[in-house]
């Protein structure tokens, strides 16, 4: 069961732009051998405590900075100067204190993605905060937990597509995980122009879906209607091609932990490291049973902690399998310590590739959060997903937001979302504020799932226990901005 050829993989991926084949890896390292040097050293922001010794206090400065991901200089949007925002790592309990100066010529805000953060934090604008004018500083501040991987960025306009985004890590209180070196890695796609993607001249025209046609018009939309999204030139990890990046050093027999962040805006990932399988230990941060994949598949805002052992030395790959593409993407490079080859070894691949789907994930408990299994939801919703036919809208319930329907929900009630997506495309379905269980996978847990493209049927539930006003939409940016969001009321 769930076991494809390539080729059938290649299909399940749905949609990929076309792009020249560039990507990579710009390290940021978590090491627990003393002998290793922490690539956070260079990236990580400078850890200010206050009198409070539980405040954790951070800065990000966002403005358009010149970068280089290996392809040439660019001006892009971004956090400190830096093609991905600076890690932020704290502990589960702390309060994580964020300040922002926004040095960008129009307003800009921080979604802290998948934390439960409280209404007023959560970064969308007038929901309920209005967002932070040019020039302006504003400070967000929350209690860090529950433990997992996160990021931010920004929920205004296509902003998430110019280069604002980063990692957020909520370090567990109990002791380190059975692992000897970690990695966190965050994979982005590029229009590699002034301006991003939002600029970009070269666009997807309607209906056009990874390099082919899958029903509408081919035709580029006009002034007055949303934009479709780019054409990248190149894909990274940690802000770097895999030309340009250095290596991730790793040493024959440990285990080592990738913490893998999608911070894409409109690509889909299918991560293969070349000679190894990769063990599943969290799905959005939370904890799920092991499940050993050759292939990992990554919705733009999902998650994945997975695990490998550094059993067979080499210079191995990291690479995407994108669908309309002939040849993988090269990612970026883990080399064994004392390997002096400059070559890569060739990936042995099975006539069959294991790949995750929520139907083999079943989470574990956690206190904090018990499953809703058991119970009749008070409110259920239908929610059919449309678009990508003959406009360049997506809907939810044939409607566009802002004119979509509000959830309305009371605080406490369970609540069960029904998904139909008859569009050709897959969505990675985000909800903020909240994680959910995904029907069908047992304790599951999560805050973002994609609902497979040509009549794919997914539900989700979830206890409403976080009051306020909170979005609910499709994390491919081009969709959410061209109508498929709604908003979520918990009163």
């Amino acid at each position: 069961m769930n076991q494809f050829t390539r080729r059938e993989f290649i299909k399940q991926m749905g949609f990929v732009l076309p792009l020249s084949l560039l990507s990579g890896a710009l390290t940021a390292c978590r090491s627990n051998t003393a002998s290793t040097t922490s690539h956070l050293e260079t990236t990580a922001l400078s850890n200010q405590k206050t009198a409070a010794a539980r405040v954790r206090e951070f800065q990000l400065s966002a403005a358009i900075t010149p970068v280089d991901l290996g392809t040439g200089q660019f001006k892009a949007w971004v956090y400190n100067g830096l093609p991905v925002g600076p890690e932020i790592r704290v502990t589960e309990g702390e309060i994580l204190r964020v300040v922002l100066t926004n040095n960008l010529p129009e307003p800009t805000t921080i979604h802290w993605h998948g934390v439960p953060v409280p209404n007023a934090m959560d970064g969308v604008p007038d929901m309920p905060l209005p967002p932070v004018q040019p020039g302006e500083t504003f400070t967000y501040e929350f209690a860090a937990r529950p433990a997992g991987v996160y990021w931010y960025h920004p929920h205004l306009g296509y902003q998430l597509d110019q280069g604002l985004v980063g990692p957020l890590i909520i370090e567990s209180k109990q002791a380190a995980g059975n692992y000897d070196r970690e990695y966190t890695l965050v994979l982005d796609d590029w229009a590699t122009i002034d301006g991003g993607g939002p600029a970009a001249t070269e666009r997807r025209p309607v209906g056009m879906m990874g390099g082919g046609m899958m029903g509408g018009e081919s035709r580029s939309p006009t002034a007055n209607e949303p934009l479709t999204e780019p054409v990248y030139h190149a894909f990274t990890v940690n802000g770097q091609v895999a030309e340009a990046a250095s290596p991730f050093i790793i040493k024959q027999g440990e285990r080592i932990h990738l913490r893998v962040i999608n911070a894409a805006a409109a690509t889909t990932f299918g991560l293969r490291l070349a000679g190894h399988a990769l063990t599943i230990t969290h799905a959005d941060g939370r904890p799920v049973e092991p499940l050993t994949v050759d292939v990992l598949r990554m919705g733009m805002g999902e998650r994945y902690d997975v695990e490998f052992m550094a059993d067979n030395s080499g210079r191995w790959s990291l690479y995407a399998m994108l669908a309309d593409l002939p040849a993988p993407i090269d990612l970026a490079t883990f080399l064994y310590a004392g390997v002096v080859s400059t070559q890569k070894n060739g990936d042995s691949l099975s006539s069959n590739l294991l790949w995750n789907s929520y139907d083999r994930l079943t989470g574990l408990p956690e206190e904090a959060f018990p499953s809703v299994a058991s119970t009749q939801p008070d409110q259920t919703f239908d929610l059919i997903l449309s678009g990508g036919m003959m406009s360049p809208a997506w809907t939810i319930n044939d409607k566009i937001y802002p004119d979509t329907d509000d959830l309305v929900i009371e605080l406490g009630q369970r609540i069960r979302l029904n998904y139909f997506n008859h569009s050709p495309m897959p969505h990675p379905m985000h909800l903020h504020g909240h994680f959910f269980e995904v029907a069908g996978s047992p304790g599951l847990r999560k805050d973002t799932v994609i609902v497979e493209a040509h009549m794919g049927q997914l539900s989700i539930e979830f206890v409403a226990d976080n009051p306020g006003h909170w979005m609910h939409h499709c994390h491919h940016l081009y969709h959410m901005e061209a109508g498929m969001m709604n908003v979520v009321q918990i009163s």
